[in-house]
């Protein structure tokens, strides 16, 4: 502790000092307390959660802002997600490498979700009025996580849902990974819901769509968000189930509003002219997602070693 406060006297008192010609010795000075930050063992430092949210294909955007967050050495102490922020952080909190990430998204594509947009499906759906199933996804998230339980992953992991029949939010933290995170990217009124327990679950975009809460259930202290947005302008949907899905954005981006007031530093890659299903450009999403994160990381560093600072000088 007394590290740090001396570390705090030393930045509080450097700070008039760095500006204009001399803006490197601010950059030196941030780069040796972000390293002095990071190398402190985490029972001595500030617990940092991660918070993603839904958003669809445009969620992809999380995995260029965890690959700028890694390769700045972040530390990732837990970590939350919502629909595709859900398949992303329970992906990397099961240790799927950054790599790894960038090739689910080259693997993920409509029939790996479901198998009920064939001639089969769509006579099932016209006919006898049934919704296609997403239990394909299940599967190709088993096969990517290799059957993991909550309590298996190397970061503490959590992921909403909603129940269709009550309303209520369903926070998942134990059990089956694959299940949980099919629930929670289970768009409602696209597929049908997922059994669990007598619980018929939706996507929890509903509800939760930046679980900035729950990450700080699970012992964040310092909480960063990712916001995948959606740019509408120009854009204006043309069936009904884009009407739909339009309409979930928007209730999502409410919701948002009171999340991020709970966050202490968020990131918000705005993302235009990708669909909530188009699964081709989900490596666009997470070039967008790269480029945000590294603009807002200097920012980042600065309040985070400021926050841990404050925190132990006490």
């Amino acid at each position: 502790m007394k590290k740090y406060c001396l570390l705090f006297a030393v930045f509080v008192t450097a700070l008039p000092l760095f500006s204009g010609e001399i803006k490197k010795q601010d950059d030196i000075l941030r780069e040796f307390l972000w390293n002095e930050f990071i190398s402190t063992p985490a029972e001595e430092r500030t617990k940092v959660g991660l918070s993603l949210s839904a958003g669809g294909t445009r969620g992809f955007a999380h995995v260029g802002v965890l690959e700028v967050l890694e390769d700045a050495g972040t530390p990732i102490d837990m970590l939350t997600g919502t629909s595709m922020g859900a398949v992303i952080g329970s992906a990397y909190a099961a240790g799927l490498p950054i790599k790894g990430l960038w090739e689910l998204g080259e693997n993920m594509t409509i029939n790996k979700v479901t198998d009920d947009l064939g001639v089969t499906g769509l006579f099932k759906l016209i006919v006898g009025k049934e919704l296609p199933t997403s239990q394909q996804f299940e599967v190709f998230l088993n096969e990517n996580l290799e059957n993991k339980n909550f309590e298996d992953l190397n970061i503490p992991f959590a992921c909403p849902s909603m129940d269709i029949k009550t309303g209520e939010k369903v926070l998942f933290t134990s059990g089956p990974v694959a299940l949980a995170v099919r629930a929670s990217m289970n768009l409602p009124g696209v597929f049908e819901p997922v059994q669990y327990r007598q619980r018929q679950l939706v996507d929890g975009g509903v509800v939760d769509y930046l679980p900035v809460g729950a990450v700080k259930d699970l012992g964040a202290e310092y909480v960063i968000a990712s916001l995948a947005l959606q740019d509408y302008s120009g854009v204006v949907p043309k069936t009904i189930a884009a009407y739909l899905l339009r309409i979930g954005d928007i209730r999502g981006a409410i919701l948002t509003e009171e999340a991020l007031t709970k966050a202490n530093f968020a990131v918000k890659p705005k993302i235009a002219n990708i669909e909530v299903l188009a699964f081709e450009k989900l490596p666009k999403a997470g070039e967008i997602g790269v480029r945000e994160m590294y603009k807002n990381l200097r920012a980042l560093q600065e309040d985070l070693i400021l926050f841990n600072m404050k925190k132990y000088a006490k």
